[in-house]
């Protein structure tokens, strides 16, 4: 006759185990330490509680790091971000630090507790989108998913990795991947906070373009960029251009980070060169210096309205 077993982990070194039910006293196949039965089972009833109210705080108040923060798309600016991000910090850190205690008491493994807790956070997304009056106009509703991406991308999945969480990888992925597979045409990319960061620090650059050409696989250095540089720092600057640089240098790293994490970027660049930095670079080619300006700030507004406002 088989003999019954019992289920449990380890009171020493962690390890799931399965004994005998009729022993009394076993030794851990992992650690060798010797451990009562009903000490692990005890253990094991006291895990299972503990697991339970975590789940249920999470359930409860992951969420709100999600739609608490309707505003936080005018927050990507060089003047706001920081202190944005200081605060959902401030408000969030200690509820996503759940995460790995959830992780590490689930019977079933981190892997499966963050689907979960993934699933259950985005019912509630799902909710609370469909419950807003702006869900029943396609034009609000795409709006309202750009809002929400922007705080997953932006402030989310970069707090969980800057706070150094066991979890982060795998929590920035499935729920990335979960989005994706619900809203495959509003893609975002997990954001990372000294990346962002880096990105508002930077001044003096040709931001769109640049992105551009390095998403193309372009250097730097290239002559393109080079072209447009000195058409910066020689025609526009000599013309009244300085309050238009200036302008400039404040909304476009927003608008490349909002393209780099809260769009298809593939799309959205190849639509950039296709739409203005192919018509304008044949402007600088053809000496056609006031049209290269006026496709440029064409090309600026269109993408602050998109993107900022």
């Amino acid at each position: 006759m088989m003999s019954e077993f019992v289920h449990g982990n380890c009171p020493h070194c962690g390890n799931a185990l399965q004994i005998p039910a009729d022993l009394e006293e076993f030794a851990c196949l992992y650690c060798g330490k010797r451990c009562r039965t009903e000490v692990m089972l005890a253990l094991n009833v006291a895990d299972t509680d503990q697991y339970t109210k975590e789940r249920e705080y999470l359930n409860e108040r992951l969420v709100k790091a999600v739609v608490n923060y309707p505003d936080y798309h005018k927050k990507i600016t060089k003047k706001d971000f920081f202190r944005a991000f200081e605060t959902y910090e401030a408000d969030n850190a200690k509820i996503l630090e759940h995460l790995d205690v959830c992780a590490r008491l689930d019977p079933d493994g981190k892997e499966k507790c963050i689907e979960k807790i993934c699933t259950e956070l985005l019912d509630h997304v799902d909710a609370h989108l469909m419950g807003d009056v702006r869900w029943a106009k396609k034009s609000k509703r795409e709006q309202l998913l750009f809002e929400t991406r922007v705080v997953l991308a932006i402030f989310l999945t970069p707090l969980v990795r800057k706070r150094k969480l066991e979890t982060a990888e795998l929590f920035r992925e499935e729920l990335n991947r979960q989005w994706r597979k619900r809203y495959p045409t509003h893609k975002w990319t997990p954001g990372d906070y000294e990346v962002l960061a880096g990105g508002f620090r930077k001044r003096k650059l040709c931001f769109i373009t640049t992105a551009t050409c390095l998403h193309e696989g372009k250097s730097d250095t290239c002559d393109e960029l080079q072209a447009f540089r000195a058409f910066r720092d020689g025609y526009l600057t000599a013309h009244d251009g300085a309050a238009d640089i200036e302008r400039y240098y404040d909304i476009a790293p927003s608008i490349v980070t909002c393209i780099d994490f809260c769009d298809d970027s593939k799309a959205a660049y190849e639509e950039i060169r296709t739409k203005w930095l192919n018509p304008c670079s044949l402007a600088l080619q053809e000496n056609r210096l006031e049209d290269c300006r006026m496709i440029y700030t064409n090309m600026v507004n269109t993408l602050q309205k998109k993107y900022l406002q």
